[in-house]
């Protein structure tokens, strides 16, 4: 048996090895120290011009005596109330789509808590009343109004507004008994 021929490729040119480095000048130790190759100046492009980072937006709620001191009082724009109303009433807010049985149901239930609570602090009348109690009177008052203002907007926030208004006013008659 013979066996089959066995081609090898050989390369036509064969890589050098890198050249020595040059030597060095009279009085000179250690390794020569070449310059980089210079380059010409439209070769290079300039560095690109720094900005200037912008502020980011603050909340419209928070007051010019919170933000950050980052830029000068004469550059920030002086603001009404009223523009701040508007900019609030334009930006969309999320809220929970209720089919138009749930509607009536919340509607019923902020309804019936908002009179619970509203008997519950005309019974209280003008008694005389603790601090605490006072407190508890002044926060299902705050409830029932806030209730009120989101009946049109928010269901969910109002019925849970309605509801607290109602626990506390009924604790608050149950303290006076």
């Amino acid at each position: 048996m013979v066996a089959p021929p066995v081609i090898v490729a050989v390369p036509e040119k064969t890589p050098t090895s890198p050249s020595p480095p040059p030597p060095l000048p009279p009085g000179q130790n250690g390794p020569a120290i070449t310059p980089p190759p210079q380059q010409t100046a439209a070769k290079i492009p300039p560095p690109p011009p720094k900005q200037k980072r912008k502020p980011k937006k603050k909340n419209e709620t928070q007051t010019a005596s919170t933000q950050a001191p980052e830029a000068a009082p004469a550059q920030q724009p002086a603001t009404a109330p009223a523009t701040q109303a508007q900019t609030a009433a334009s930006v969309p807010q999320l809220s929970q789509v209720l089919s138009d049985d749930q509607r009536r149901d919340f509607e019923a239930h902020i309804r019936d808590s908002l009179d619970s609570a509203n008997r519950n602090l005309s019974f209280i009348g003008n008694r005389q009343l603790s601090a605490q109690q006072q407190t508890l009177r002044s926060q299902a008052q705050s409830f029932i109004t806030q209730a009120q203002e989101l009946r049109k907007t928010d269901l969910v926030t109002a019925r849970s507004l309605a509801e607290r208004a109602d626990l506390l006013s009924k604790d608050l008659r149950d303290s006076l008994q």
